[in-house]
């Protein structure tokens, strides 16, 4: 039998609750992994809060969905993971990345959904069925605690970088740029040499700094200061909070083509906001990202490691709920 976290009612972390069910078996392109850590990310409590159903219908409004089901309860909770193949299915062996997995395989990945549809799966969970191209091979000397943070936060900076061009010459501003995705992308857009000016707390700024960006405290006069910390125009907006922040970048001057969101709001998206994140991600981003941490370029931060209880899962989501987590949340589970 297989443990899992999971929830019957939208609400809370309270609407949480432990379960088990038989072992699942891995169908024809898909591979059992057996989980040894999970990554939280604020999607996950927006998800089971019921906060994603606007996300969700200006999804909709965006790329409509034909004949889509929304699935019925129960729905497992959280995405990224990281663990060991146990079981392959027919015809499961080959990814992209990695040219073939094999029962002991050491893997990363994230569960994807459909845009508009909220997937029935989650990755808290003892063992878990993964289709293998939502997986690659784990670097050798990553622990699954640094694996199992890295899946949306990945998928969601290369997927939001793509669909904002974003090259060396430019100059990005990033908002809450110390949570999860926000330390990722500013790690990714400072190794494709860009300039990075990062908005997050005063307390954040010296870690914004050894991430190698310049950092902007939020608050009133938030516009002042990003001109002042400018060394040269701002091109480019790349918002991981919501709120005004898309009108930041208008302030700016900056053309809608040239900020991105992945908190829209229909006002930002009227004024030409990109809605943009794994929405534009490709087969390969994750792979990439998870190289580039391997060999030092980037760094994860664990911000807490919790063991894999009904009651630590729901602390972990209270926390992460909070808005102020510096880095990543992880469920250890084996």
């Amino acid at each position: 039998m297989s443990r899992i976290v999971q929830y019957r009612r939208i609400g809370g972390p309270e609407v949480l609750e432990e379960a088990e069910v038989p072992d699942p078996e891995p169908g024809d392109g898909e591979v059992r992994v057996a989980v040894h850590a999970v990554g939280l990310n604020p999607i996950d409590f927006k998800t089971f809060g019921g906060d994603l159903r606007v996300v969700e219908n200006i999804q909709r409004l965006i790329h409509p969905v034909r004949n889509g089901r929304t699935p019925r309860f129960p729905r497992g909770v959280a995405h990224d993971f990281a663990g060991i193949v146990e079981a392959v299915g027919a015809g499961g062996a080959r990814t992209a990345s990695s040219g073939g997995l094999h029962v002991g395989d050491a893997v990363l990945g994230t569960l994807r959904s459909a845009p508009g549809q909220v997937s029935p799966r989650g990755a808290l969970a003892t063992e878990l069925i993964a289709p293998v191209g939502d997986l690659t091979v784990k670097p050798k000397d990553m622990s699954f605690e640094v694996a199992a943070s890295l899946g949306v936060a990945a998928q969601t900076t290369c997927g939001a970088f793509r669909r904002l061009d974003l090259q060396a010459q430019d100059v990005v501003v990033i908002s809450a740029a110390a949570g999860g995705v926000g330390s990722l992308a500013v790690q990714v857009a400072v190794s494709r040499g860009a300039t990075v000016i990062g908005i997050a707390s005063e307390r954040n700024a010296d870690y914004l700094r050894r991430l190698g960006a310049i950092p902007v405290a939020y608050g009133d006069g938030l516009l002042d200061r990003l001109r002042k910390a400018a060394p040269s125009p701002v091109t480019k907006l790349f918002d991981c909070y919501g709120g005004d922040y898309t009108g930041l970048g208008f302030a700016l001057g900056l053309s809608g083509h040239s900020i991105g969101t992945l908190v829209p709001s229909p006002r930002a998206l009227l004024r030409g906001a990109q809605f943009t994140g794994a929405r534009h991600a490709q087969p390969g981003d994750l792979d990439a990202v998870a190289h580039l941490v391997a060999d030092g370029v980037i760094t994860v931060e664990t911000a807490g490691l919790y063991p894999f209880t009904l009651e630590a899962v729901r602390t972990a989501y209270e926390e992460l709920a909070g808005g102020h987590v510096r880095g990543k949340l992880v469920v250890s589970v084996r």
